[in-house]
């Protein structure tokens, strides 16, 4: 006998609360068949905060109006929040502890919002309109909740990644001090083959390489995990900088033309070791894109207010379309086509983050008849670094 409308049956947070344990017990079922392999999790590990997440949508529902008006449902809690962790955002960070991937979290509440609705759809029917918003407002806070989830699990997995790799750079140093200087002392020492002291003069080159990916690695793990790049300030030259680093890389690769060009009075207030780092990382990258027969030429020009350098060299053209986002993170051109220039490193996305930290500009300009020069714009004096901040 069919119901006469309107028909008031048990409303959904009501059915849930009624509900708990055959929904959790079904939960539980689920996450045991999903569980990573070689784990024998008990029944308190496998249901977790099942039953934390049931009640938060419960209370979520309870606290809406009935009216059939769909809301935001970001509203009252936005992933990130400087507020108490939520039961996902718990949850989370418990099934990551316990080796479930975010692929199998997400279709934990998947499978919830689906059990849920079987379940009350079997024994109630959705007759009025206040029904019908229940279920919209039922799948908002599962929406809401697996966006919180998936953002903690998602951040908590790169922060690890990037104290890893931090740790790796840090350990990794005292093994290159050593090699170096075993690479300097063979380059230097007298009286031995020709071959050997060749041997010293490429160990170097790659020690100094080395050395640079380490820089730019620690570099980039400080400004992902949120500290953002440090500058200090002194009274520096970076006509004298510029000549120390093509020096260095005059020995390290006898075989190449290096020339370095000063005009001008370029002294002025930067964080000289940073600087410094903007021209390894530009000239490395010359040497290491540009044609081995063509010269790499450095120009450094001050004024009264600012500086200007540039890294020119010839060679293969960067894609007019990778230009935009040349200094992106791994940005590797077009798709299926092959580019000898990829910017596959991290040397000239950190570069523009010492740029941007002293307020200065880097830009670059590429064509198969001038070659490839980067530009370097940096003022005199800086009241305030930037901040610079995470991301890629």
């Amino acid at each position: 006998m069919e119901r006469p409308f309107p028909w008031r049956g048990m409303r959904l947070h009501e059915f849930i609360l009624a509900n708990m344990e055959p929904i959790l017990m079904e939960w539980e079922h689920y996450a045991r068949k999903n569980q990573p392999t070689g784990a024998n999790m008990n029944e308190v590990e496998l249901r977790n905060h099942a039953q934390g997440l049931l009640e938060m949508i419960v209370a979520d529902m309870m606290s809406l109006p009935v009216e059939p008006v769909q809301r935001d449902p970001t509203r009252d809690r936005q992933p990130g929040s400087e507020r108490d962790d939520t039961v996902a955002q718990t949850h989370a960070d418990c099934r990551l502890a316990s080796g479930f991937s975010i692929d199998v979290m997400v279709s934990e509440y998947g499978f919830l919002r689906a059990t849920v609705l079987r379940l009350f759809l079997k024994e109630n029917e959705i007759c009025n309109p206040e029904e019908v918003s229940d279920l919209i407002h039922f799948n908002e806070v599962i929406d809401q909740a697996v966006a919180e989830s998936v953002t903690r699990h998602a951040e908590t997995v790169t922060r690890h990644q990037n104290l890893f790799l931090g740790i790796i750079g840090h350990d990794l140093r005292a093994p290159l001090q050593f090699l170096s200087f075993g690479a300097q002392s063979l380059k230097r020492a007298q009286n031995v083959d020709d071959r050997l002291s060749l041997l010293g003069s490429h160990m170097v080159n790659s020690v100094l390489r080395m050395k640079e990916m380490l820089d730019n690695l620690m570099d980039f793990t400080q400004t992902r995990l949120g500290g953002g790049l440090k500058i200090s300030l002194i009274e520096a030259d970076l006509a004298r900088i510029s000549g120390q680093v093509v020096e260095e890389f005059r020995s390290a690769n006898p075989d190449r033309v290096i020339r370095n060009d000063v005009i001008g009075d370029c002294t002025g207030r930067w964080d000289a070791g940073r600087v410094g780092q903007i021209y390894q990382n530009l000239i490395g990258n010359a040497l290491q894109h540009g044609s081995l027969q063509g010269e790499v030429i450095i120009s450094t020009e001050g004024t009264s207010a600012d500086v200007v350098f540039t890294v020119h060299n010839l060679g293969p053209a960067i894609a007019e379309s990778d230009l935009e986002r040349f200094f992106d993170l791994l940005q590797q051109g077009l798709a299926g086509k092959p580019n000898p220039n990829k910017n596959m490193g991290l040397g000239l996305y950190v570069a523009r983050q010492i740029v941007t930290a002293h307020n200065g500009t880097i830009s670059v300009t590429s064509s198969e008849t001038e070659g490839t020069t980067f530009r370097v714009w940096l003022p005199k004096q800086l009241s305030a670094p930037a901040t610079v901040g995470r991301g890629v």
